[in-house]
């Protein structure tokens, strides 16, 4: 119920839509506050005054929205506190006095003995003090209003700052991507030309999914496995000595990020020994989580292998303002093969 309330509650006050319901409901308290001048005694209604209620209802409404549209949002929020409060101490004073004289004028036209009121004194400071209530509750209203659109326009920043970034972390992968694949086609064309053309169709492949999945937010999973396994098939073309195996548990079709994966594989592959190189990737789902794992040999001569390049660092990033802390990366040298090990919140 509470968190009904907290969402209906920044709707009213944000939507657009809801702009005529927000000054009905406003009318609605000014009306209840100011149709008391109608009555001399609890039970009779006087007419002839409603000339004195419609300038009463009017100058409450005046000093209202002066206050909403003039003084809170050219002083107030400008951090010209001590000015807001002055200028809103003298609005509050003169619609008082203005309202106490227009009282004054409907007694005394609508009865030969007008009611027996408070002294001045007390009738002013009792104005003020509801008045400036009034008021205070209506700004703080509005202040609320106003933090709520800040939070709102921050939020669509962040959202549209992280679009962007993504956006660019994931355009960063794709060459780097395309520029391997293309390259191992261009050393195969000079060597073995139905190799060259099993690969070019490979990569054609790769390039049609490029070009149709990498713009969108979410893929299939069972759809980057099979981006996967063509990258993993064009190396069996490239290199004699060259295995792969995927395995994978529970729904496929869960979505995912596009081009999540081939950092890591992309990995695997350039640290894999010349013969006997193989990748192993693992792929298991839960009802709430997503588990990868990437395993390759290390090559017997190799310099030490580093966590970074354009993969795996875009890789953490997008992990980063995808998942936030809804991930768990870790990257482990075993001695003789790599493990990279993904855990995914879903």
């Amino acid at each position: 119920m509470l968190s009904k309330i907290n969402h209906i509650t920044p709707d009213i006050l944000l939507n657009r839509q809801y702009r005529p319901l927000r000054h009905v409901l406003l009318q609605i308290a000014v009306l209840l506050i100011t149709v008391n001048i109608l009555w001399d005694k609890p039970t009779q209604i006087l007419p002839s005054r409603l000339w004195a209620w419609g300038i009463y209802w009017l100058l409450f409404n005046l000093a209202i929205y002066i206050n909403m549209y003039v003084l809170v949002p050219r002083f107030l929020l400008k951090g010209k506190t001590k000015l807001y409060v002055g200028l809103t101490f003298l609005l509050i004073l003169l619609s008082i006095l203005s309202i106490g004289v227009l009282q004054s004028l409907a007694d005394g036209e609508s009865a030969t003995t007008a009611p027996t009121r408070a002294p001045v004194f007390i009738g002013l400071l009792s104005g003020l003090g509801s008045f400036a209530l009034f008021i205070g509750g209506i700004t703080n209203l509005q202040l609320f209003k106003y933090l709520l659109e800040n939070r709102q326009r921050i939020n669509e920043l962040e959202n549209a700052t992280m679009a962007v970034e993504l956006a660019n972390l994931q355009n960063q992968i794709n060459p780097h991507f395309l520029f391997n694949m293309l390259n191992n086609a261009n050393i195969m064309a000079g060597e073995d030309t139905q190799k060259s053309s099993l690969m070019l169709s490979k990569l054609k492949d790769l390039l049609r999914y490029q070009v149709d999945k990498s713009s969108e937010k979410t893929v299939r999973l069972d759809q980057e496995i099979a981006l996967l396994k063509d990258y993993l098939e064009l190396e069996t073309v490239r290199r004699d000595r060259f295995s792969y195996d995927i395995k994978f548990w529970g729904d496929m079709s869960q979505s995912v990020p596009p081009l999540l994966f081939i950092p890591f594989v992309e990995n695997a592959v350039k640290h894999n020994p010349e013969n006997d190189a193989y990748v192993h990737l693992l792929f298991r789902l839960t009802a709430d989580k997503l588990y990868f794992e990437c395993i390759n040999p290390k090559a017997k001569t190799t310099r030490t292998r580093k966590e970074g390049g354009i993969g795996l660092v875009n890789i953490r990033r997008r992990l980063d303002l995808l998942y936030k802390q809804k991930y768990e990366l870790v990257l482990k040298d075993n001695g003789s093969f790599y493990t990279a090990k993904l855990e995914l919140e879903l």
